[in-house]
């Protein structure tokens, strides 16, 4: 299984957090099989996600999807977010 990790910052956490939760149809459909976010101690508005995926392709496609890219626009995301593909050894 592959880990995708993206970290970005957004305007608000709380609103992102609302409009994350909404998005779960679209990751799930898309081929995610789980998700875990986490917040910076530092700095509340940097979020880091880690996806579960099984294919690399539909990972890296699913980061490229126009419906991504407005879903993270409307949600506050202020960043590009940085992703990084990860395989466990």
């Amino acid at each position: 299984m592959l880990k995708v990790m993206t970290k970005f910052k957004v305007n608000d956490f709380t609103k992102w957090q609302a409009s994350f939760k909404d998005g779960e149809g679209m990751r799930m459909d898309a081929g995610s099989k789980g998700v875990q976010v986490f917040q910076s101690v530092e700095d509340p508005n940097t979020v880091t996600i880690i996806m579960d995926w099984d294919d690399k392709e539909k990972a890296m496609a699913f980061s490229r999807s126009p419906e991504l890219r407005e879903a993270q626009q409307k949600s506050g995301v202020i960043s590009i977010p940085e992703i990084f593909v990860l395989q466990a050894m």
